[in-house]
C-alpha cells in the first residue's frame, strides 16, 4: 500500500463566509446596482436554503433505519438500506465540494508514527464499508518536539479542513470470516450490527487520517518492545535456570506428605519453602511486566483518543445537518460568484472564462486558490431564470428582472391560499 496520502491541493471549497462574500460582490457589482445585487443575493440565498432543507429532510430518512440509536422497530440491517444511504450522502458530500479519498491510500504508518508517535493497524473486520471524503486541503508546517522537548521537527503535512467518514457495520448474517464474528461480538456501547455511523473532524492532517478507522488500534512500538523484553530477559534468566531444581524440591516434598516416598528432612523442607519464594518471585515478575504492558498500551490508547476526540465535531445525525448546511453554503455561493461575474462582463461568457473569472475574484479578494466548480452554478441559475444560453455562452439578466422571477419563484413555493 502507499506511504501516506495525498489530498488535493485545490478543491471546490471555498473557505468564506456566505455573507462576507456577498458584502464583497455588491461592493465590486457594476455602477448603480449595489443595493440591486445585495438583493439578489439575499433571495437567492433563502431559495437556496429552503431546497436544502428538503434534502436533509430526506437524507434524514434513508439514514433513520441505519441510525445506531434507532429503536428495534425501524432499524434495517440490509445491504440495500445502507447503499441507498450512501449513495445520497456521496452525492450530499460532493454539492459541498468534499473529495473522495481512496481508503488504501491511508494506509500510512510510517508517516503516522513520524507525527503522532504510534503505529496504527487498522482493521477492517466487521465493517461494510469505510469511506473518507475531505475539503479544504492545504499545506502546513507543524512544528514537532521530540527527546521531551530538547529536539524540534519541522513536519511538512497535507491538512484538511473538513474530514466526513464513514462506516457501514455488517449485519450477523453478513459475517461469513471467524474475524467479522469476533469484532461483531466486541461491539461497543453505541453500534450495532448493521449500522451507519458518520463521523465529521476538523483540521486533520493526512497522516492522522488512518487515526480515525474505526478499527484503528496502536502497536507496540520496536523501542518500547526493547524497554519491556530487555529488563525482563536481564531478570528473568537467572530465576528461570534456578526454576527446575526448585520445582524438583517442591515434587519431593508432595510425594512425600502423600507417602509415595519416605521421611522428608527438615534441610529439604527448607529448600521447599525457598524453592516456593522462588516461585513467588517468578510470578510476581510477570505480573510487574504484564502491567506494565498494558500500563504503555494504556497510554497508546490514550494518545490516539486524544488524536480523535479534539477533532470531532460531530455523529451521525447531527453530521446531515451540519453536511447539508455547508452543501447549501456552497452552493449559494457558487451561484452568487458566477451571476456576479456575468454581470460585470456584461458580454456572453463561456463556461472556462466564468469559472476563470471566479477564481481570480476569489484569489484577489481572500487570497483563495480552488477550483471553482461552474456546472452546478448555472445550473442552478438557469432553472431559477437569472441567465440564458445561447449556443455555448451565457448572459445574466438585469437585477431588476432577476429580483421579479425569484420573488415569483418563492411565491410559488406555497400555493396553499389559491386552493380556498
Amino acid at each position: 500500500m502507499p506511504e501516506g496520502t495525498t489530498p488535493p491541493r485545490r478543491d471546490g471549497y471555498i473557505a468564506v463566509r456566505k455573507a462576507e462574500l456577498a458584502e464583497a460582490i455588491a461592493a465590486a457589482a457594476p455602477a448603480g446596482e449595489a443595493q440591486a445585487m445585495a438583493d439578489v443575493l439575499k433571495l437567492l440565498g433563502a431559495l437556496l436554503h429552503h431546497e436544502a432543507h428538503a434534502e436533509l429532510e430526506g437524507l434524514k430518512a434513508l439514514y433513520d433505519p441505519l441510525d445506531p440509536d434507532a429503536p428495534p422497530s425501524r432499524r434495517d440491517a440490509s445491504v440495500g438500506a445502507f447503499e441507498a444511504f450512501e449513495r445520497e450522502l456521496s452525492e450530499a458530500l460532493a454539492r459541498a465540494n468534499f473529495v473522495e479519498i481512496d481508503p488504501d491510500s491511508v494506509q500510512s504508518r510510517g508517516e503516522t508514527q513520524r507525527l503522532t508517535g504510534l503505529s496504527i493497524k487498522p482493521s477492517a473486520a466487521g465493517t461494510r464499508r469505510v469511506r473518507y471524503f475531505a475539503r479544504g486541503a492545504h499545506s502546513e508546517t507543524l512544528d514537532m518536539r521530540r527527546w521531551f522537548g530538547l529536539k524540534h521537527e519541522r513536519i511538512d503535512v497535507q491538512t484538511m479542513n473538513d474530514v466526513v467518514v464513514l462506516v457501514g457495520f455488517k449485519a450477523e448474517d453478513e459475517a461469513a470470516a471467524a474475524a467479522d464474528r469476533k469484532a461483531l461480538k466486541r461491539m461497543r456501547r453505541g453500534v450495532r450490527q448493521g449500522a451507519a455511523l458518520v463521523k465529521h473532524f476538523r483540521n486533520v492532517a493526512g497522516p492522522e487520517l488512518v487515526t480515525l478507522h474505526p478499527g484503528a488500534k496502536p502497536s507496540m512500538r520496536p523501542r518500547d518492545q526493547a524497554m519491556l523484553a530487555g529488563p525482563a530477559v536481564v531478570a528473568g534468566v537467572p530465576v528461570l535456570l534456578n526454576l527446575w531444581p526448585a520445582l524438583t524440591v517442591i515434587f519431593a516434598v508432595l510425594a512425600a506428605y502423600f507417602g509415595a516416598q519416605g521421611v522428608i528432612e527438615e534441610s529439604e523442607l527448607k529448600r521447599a519453602l525457598a524453592a516456593v519464594s522462588g516461585l513467588v518471585a517468578v510470578g510476581a515478575f510477570v505480573m510487574r511486566q504484564r502491567l506494565k504492558y498494558e500500563a504503555q498500551t494504556l497510554r497508546y490508547q490514550k494518545q490516539l483518543a486524544d488524536t480523535v476526540y479534539f477533532r470531532n465535531l460531530a455523529n451521525n445525525s447531527g453530521v446531515l445537518d451540519l453536511l447539508i448546511g455547508a452543501g447549501e453554503e456552497q452552493d449559494a455561493k457558487e451561484a452568487f460568484l458566477a451571476y456576479f461575474v456575468l454581470r460585470r462582463e456584461a458580454r456572453p461568457l463561456v463556461k472556462a472564462e466564468i469559472d476563470n473569472f471566479c477564481e481570480a475574484f476569489l484569489r484577489d479578494q481572500f487570497g483563495l486558490e480552488i477550483d471553482f466548480e461552474i456546472q452546478d452554478a448555472l445550473g442552478k441559475l438557469e432553472r431559477l431564470g437569472l441567465v440564458t444560453h445561447e449556443n455555448e455562452s451565457y448572459s445574466a439578466v438585469a437585477p431588476a428582472d432577476a429580483l421579479v422571477r425569484l420573488d415569483a419563484a418563492w411565491d410559488g413555493l406555497f400555493s396553499f391560499s389559491a386552493r380556498r
